[in-house]
């Protein structure tokens, strides 16, 4: 019996694939909600965290930080994603 090869599938946003970093993804997310970001979370992946505190020198509060005003939460998903989607 052969093993499986992994997906062919790529589970990234086609619309995201020109994106350099994980700054830009959450740029392009957060450009994406017009109006007033008070409330906005935005989750973003557990395996781009440390990048993206590198990036944007934010610091690690208990799995969170600030970046350019709105909220981002370290979490189980594959993108950059609204909390209030998930």
């Amino acid at each position: 019996m052969t093993t499986p090869e992994p997906s062919h599938l790529d589970q990234h946003d086609p619309a995201k694939a020109d994106v350099r970093d994980i700054r830009e993804e959450a740029d392009r997310e957060i450009d994406a909600y017009p109006g007033d970001h008070a409330d906005l979370v935005l989750l973003l992946p557990e395996d781009d965290w440390a990048q993206f505190l590198e990036l944007t020198g934010g610091p690690d509060e208990g799995g969170e930080t600030h970046y350019r005003g709105i909220r981002f939460r370290k979490a189980a998903v594959t993108a950059v994603v609204a909390q209030e989607g998930f």
